[in-house]
């Protein structure tokens, strides 16, 4: 074989990859127009049917060298770019999932304040994405148990749980799994026909989170807080090989936290003398509106490698700005709450969720206040 010979082909190859990005780009001019079309008629993005006629059809038309399953696996991907073109059709939460009917499925999220959550935005553009007919709804509440009640007699089908509500919701359950008893917080109900059943997903929100800052066996994380979000942190972290100690303004509710897990208790004032590899903030000191408070001095942050903190909005707190300028490596709590709508949204579904779409629509969302 020359030289010569195989450099003609290369620049053959070239030429086809130059024809077929043409094409790849004319296709996805084609994809916008359609997911305008679409969000204009209330139709939705995900059509299973055609998907899998397309895919016959080119099968059907396959006279070349490649098998039936790489033209699934190629066209595949080609078609998830394509309703992902389709799905950016504006900011409301709500838009393009299709027609409400007597058949929509409802979830919501329990919590109160719950005007900031970006739940509904992110699991409406995951039943947008998967043509799921189901609508995602904040529900800010005071009276818990007269919520649950309601929500079971209205036929929901399922529903996040967030604060101040993730260990009253306990007691209120007709069926808990073991980690959610574990742990002691539910962020998660699936209304079934026998009753409400409560999990928690936070925990391993919280894994994935704290994973991208550092590896958690053998590191000791310092943990600011003792409610729902601490809870879920504390099992995640011990659950991999990690330690733990618990700082809490309430000793009695510290003290009560670590001793169920048999980690170390330190009181609040004495943050100071604490040191460990990771310090996290489960508190609510930060979180828009406030942020302009942070839970603990500049001092402490340089007793650690990193600073985790659980708040989302805003996406860099006062006190991740503050832990980056001390040398720390700093993780917001985004990830820990993508990754627990993503769990919650698997169980409610069944389906594989669209996590790239999830983490982008939210993203932007942040990025934009």
């Amino acid at each position: 074989m020359s030289e010569k010979f195989l450099d003609a082909l290369r620049c053959r190859i070239e030429d086809l990859d130059r024809d077929l990005l043409k094409l790849l780009n004319e296709r996805a001019t084609v994809s916008v127009k359609i997911g305008r079309l679409k969000a204009e008629n209330s139709l939705s993005i995900y059509d299973r049917e055609r998907e899998a006629s397309i895919f016959g059809y080119l099968a059907d038309q396959n006279k070349g060298p490649l098998s039936a399953s790489q033209i699934h696996k190629i066209f595949g991907e080609i078609i998830r770019v394509s309703r992902e073109l389709q799905s950016i059709t504006g900011d409301d939460s709500t838009a393009g999932i299709g027609e409400v009917s007597g058949t929509t499925a409802i979830y919501g999220i329990l919590g109160n304040p719950v005007a900031h959550s970006m739940s509904p935005l992110m699991h409406n553009a995951a039943f947008r994405r998967l043509g799921i007919n189901a609508l995602y709804l904040p529900f800010e509440i005071e009276d818990l148990e007269g919520a649950l009640a309601g929500m079971k007699a209205l036929g929901i089908k399922g529903a996040s749980v967030t604060h101040p509500f993730k260990r009253r919701v306990l007691s209120l359950t007709d069926e808990i799994d073991g980690t959610a008893e574990t742990i002691g917080a539910v962020n998660t109900l699936v209304f079934e026909k026998g009753g409400i059943r409560g999990t928690n997903t936070d925990w391993v929100g919280a894994v994935k989170w704290l994973e991208t800052l550092l590896p958690i066996e053998g590191r000791r994380f310092v943990v600011l807080g003792a409610g729902g979000a601490a809870r879920a942190v504390v099992f995640g972290v011990m659950s991999k090989g990690g330690q733990v100690t618990v700082l809490n303004r309430s000793a009695a509710r510290g003290k009560a936290l670590a001793d169920e897990f048999g980690c170390e208790f330190v009181p609040f004032a004495e943050v100071e003398k604490i040191r460990g590899d990771c310090l996290v903030n489960t508190t609510p000191v930060g979180m828009y509106p406030n942020i302009a408070q942070t839970p603990v001095s500049k001092g402490v942050l340089r007793h650690y490698r990193a600073v985790a903190d659980a708040i989302y909005n805003p996406l860099k707190t006062l006190l991740l700005r503050e832990a980056e300028a001390e040398g720390c490596k700093v993780a917001s709590g985004f990830e820990m709450f993508l990754f627990q709508g993503t769990e919650q949204f698997a169980l409610w579904t069944g389906e594989e969720p669209p996590v790239a779409l999830m983490r982008e629509v939210v993203l932007e969302r942040l990025r934009a206040l």
